[in-house]
């Protein structure tokens, strides 16, 4: 069976309330994931006249960071992951910046080539964790961010 086309959506973290809600949706539903990413200024000067995001998949390197959340399922717990290009350990980049866990989160990975992984607790929210995803995406990027955000949702 093909998959279908993600939905996307651009935002901005004072307008985040779509987000969250498809996130909320796919948690009741019980399936899932959304990969997040940020604009860079770099992305801003490149598109400009155009879409946002519009050349966003082709350009990036692994130096800009893309965060992920899975839906937990009846079979696994949901997690957290962000993919970098900072080539080291990053949970203490992460904590000395003041970016933590929530309680109950549970690193799985903190690896320089895999990336970072967490396993969250069942009443992990949806605010909570879109928050910290953006918090740590925007501490690892070496390169200036605009503030404006791309949800790809795979429902």
């Amino acid at each position: 069976m093909p998959r279908s086309t993600p939905d996307q959506i651009e935002f901005r973290y004072d307008e985040w309330e779509p987000v969250l809600e498809r996130m909320a949706e796919m948690a009741r539903a019980g399936q899932g994931w959304l990969n997040l990413y940020p604009e860079t200024v770099e992305d801003r000067e490149e598109d400009e006249g155009t879409s946002v995001f519009g050349g966003l998949f082709g350009r990036r390197g692994p130096a800009v960071p893309m965060g992920t959340w899975v839906v937990a399922t009846d079979r696994a717990p949901a997690s957290v992951g962000i993919s970098h290009g900072a080539r080291e350990k990053v949970v203490p980049r992460l904590r000395e910046a003041g970016v933590h866990a929530r309680d109950g989160w549970h690193l799985v990975q903190d690896n320089p080539r895999r990336g970072l992984v967490a396993r969250l607790p069942a009443d992990a929210r949806p605010d909570e964790i879109l928050a910290w995803l953006m918090s740590a995406i925007d501490e690892l990027c070496p390169v200036a961010l605009t503030g404006r955000w791309l949800a790809e949702v795979h429902p």
